[in-house]
This record gives structure tokens, C-alpha cells and sequence, in this order.
């Protein structure tokens, strides 16, 4: 792709496109010119390949500092429509600015859509345990590997699969024989072998911290060059309008650099 075309990202690591199987993400120049470039290249390759790109189901997202009457030429050009953060990319929310609770509404949907579709009447407390465990518990997992559930999520969550391990419908009161947090904790501590959300967002946090350190993927390149450049990211700390990714690496590099070997 001519570089000229590239989205300004400020003198870091310069992206052109994110692309997994048939879902695309293209960053580019917003002025007009490089818009019409882009949209010949685009047609080209659709006249040379035999493969389309359906309009209807692609749209594109500009920089608040972009004026209105450039947004409706862009939209005369190219035929499609605007549209605004937060988006979704393979699954994950893509946000800027504060993170809100209906950015987990699927996971939400997701459970209960499950629990409704169980017996409650007929599962003891044995299969309750062995669902929440390795169906429940997974449903989030994939989220929580990209975004930081706030304490009001990570609660809502827990309440949820509390519930179903006493037998208690979402409409219903029950007995609660114990908190989420009492039954967390291993087998060989006493409990029922569960992990607390963020117990698991703490895990995904190392996770997220050797994989920035390993520099193999195009996000850790990406972040050392915008966050580190030529220092050592143990030396770089978190600034107030820095990404929320950019934080939570920042919270968790001092205890996971100690397990780097």
C-alpha cells in the first residue's frame, strides 16, 4: 500500500489494514484524493481477483476533527456510510474513551440464553458445578482476553453463576448458601475450584504481558513503537489519555516481568 495513503498515527509504527479471513479493517489518509485512490485499488482488485466487498455491510469511521462536509463527500464517493465508535471487530468491542456496560450486554445474553435452555429442576448440585465450570465460565473468556470488565460487571457475572449453583432463577429468590467469593478458591483449599472474574482478568493480564514482551505480533510492535520506542518498557509509564490496553500492561509488568526467564 503507498505510504501515502497510510492513517496518520502520529510517527509510530505506521498500519495500513488489519484483515482476518474475510473481515477487513483499512486505515487510511481521509482526504479526498487518497479516498479515490484507495476506492481504484479497490476496484481494480475486485475486477482482478473475481471477489467483492459488499457496501451494505461496510462503512467507515473518521476523527472528530474531520468536518461535516467532508464526511458527506466521502459518502458520495465511495457509497458508504458513516458510523461511530464503538464498533465491533471479530467479536471485541473497539472503543475509545470510557468502557460501558452494554459492551457486555452479549456476554449477558449469552448465559442466559444457556441457562434458560437447562433443567434447573433436574440438575443437581454435581452438574451445576461441572456447567458452571466449563460452560459459563468459558462464555466470557475471549472478552476478557481484550477489555477489563468494570467491578459492576465482574458482580453481575458472579451473581449470575451463583445463582444457577443454588438453584436460584434470575427471577427468583433462593437461599444462597455461600458468596461467589467464599466458593472461589481450589479444591485442595477447601472450595469448589472456581476462579473469581477478576481472578481470570488478572490471569489474561499476564497473558497480555508476554505476548507484548515476545514482540512477534503486530499489536506488540505496534505498542512498543507508540508506548516504549527505544526504552525498556519497565521504564515507560502510563500517561492520562494512553490506551486502556496501555494502562493494564502498565498495572501488571512489575509482577509478570519477575516470571520472564
Amino acid at each position: 500500500m503507498n505510504p501515502s495513503l497510510y492513517f496518520r498515527s502520529g510517527g509510530v509504527l505506521p498500519l495500513s489494514r488489519l484483515s482476518f479471513a474475510d473481515d477487513f479493517i483499512i486505515f487510511a489518509n481521509g482526504s479526498i484524493h487518497n479516498i479515490q485512490n484507495l476506492f481504484r485499488f479497490l476496484d481494480k482488485f475486485q475486477k482482478t481477483s473475481w471477489l467483492t466487498f459488499n457496501k451494505t455491510k461496510s462503512s467507515f469511521f473518521t476523527a472528530k476533527s474531520i468536518s461535516i462536509s467532508r464526511i458527506h463527500n466521502i459518502e458520495r464517493k465511495t457509497g458508504l456510510m458513516i458510523k461511530s465508535l464503538p464498533m465491533k471487530y471479530l467479536g471485541t468491542p473497539l472503543l475509545k474513551g470510557r468502557k460501558r456496560s452494554f459492551l457486555f450486554d452479549d456476554i449477558f445474553n449469552a448465559i442466559q440464553k444457556k441457562l434458560n435452555s437447562w433443567a434447573f429442576n433436574y440438575l443437581s448440585y454435581g452438574g451445576r458445578l461441572v456447567l458452571i465450570k466449563h460452560v459459563l465460565c468459558s462464555i466470557p473468556i475471549y472478552l476478557l482476553h481484550t477489555m477489563v470488565p468494570t467491578i459492576n460487571i465482574s458482580k453481575r457475572l458472579e451473581i449470575l453463576f451463583n445463582k444457577f449453583l443454588w438453584g436460584s432463577k434470575a427471577d427468583s429468590k433462593a437461599i444462597l448458601w455461600g458468596s461467589w467469593k467464599n466458593c472461589s478458591r481450589t479444591i485442595h483449599e477447601g472450595k469448589l475450584g472456581f476462579k473469581t472474574i477478576q481472578e481470570m482478568v488478572h490471569t489474561f493480564n499476564f497473558k497480555l504481558w508476554f505476548n507484548f514482551r515476545a514482540k512477534k505480533s503486530l499489536w506488540a510492535k505496534f505498542m512498543f513503537s507508540k508506548y516504549c520506542g527505544v526504552k525498556h518498557p519497565l521504564n515507560c509509564a502510563f500517561k492520562l489519555g494512553d490506551s486502556p490496553n496501555w494502562k493494564r500492561l502498565c498495572n501488571i509488568k512489575w509482577e509478570a516481568e519477575d516470571l520472564i526467564q
